[in-house]
């Protein structure tokens, strides 16, 4: 069995639709306001409450415990949080429990080492 690989040309129309595509998902998934600072703020403690715990977890773990917050900003902490350097995707994944997902992949994060010792100088 041999397989082939199938190139389609990309014209300006097409490029200019994702453009679009993009900038439509940037703004509806950007922070922007104060209830996003607020939600940023709640999430980024349940991520530092799982840090300290020091186990593997993921948004399933701590998503039923927050207040309404959108949704789109827990994945943008979790993120924020790699960066960070507290978190590392573990390479695993396991079935969202958000029933709209449809089971989608919900990334499995671990601390890092020396993660809570970065945390100690967080005021939040």
């Amino acid at each position: 069995m041999s397989s082939f690989v199938v190139e389609a040309p990309v014209s300006a129309g097409v490029r200019r639709a994702i453009a679009r595509g993009r900038a439509a998902y940037e703004k509806a998934t950007a922070s922007t306001g104060p209830s996003d600072v607020w939600d940023n703020r709640v999430i980024d403690q349940a991520i530092y409450a799982f840090v300290r715990q020091g186990h593997p977890f993921s948004a399933n773990d701590f998503r039923d415990l927050l207040p309404k917050v959108r949704k789109c900003l827990i994945s943008r902490r979790l993120i924020q949080a790699q960066k960070d350097g507290l978190v590392v995707w573990t390479g695993r994944v396991t079935p969202s429990t958000l029933r709209s997902t449809k089971a989608a992949h919900v990334n499995v994060y671990e601390p890092l080492p020396d993660a809570v010792a970065r945390l100690r100088g967080r005021r939040r």
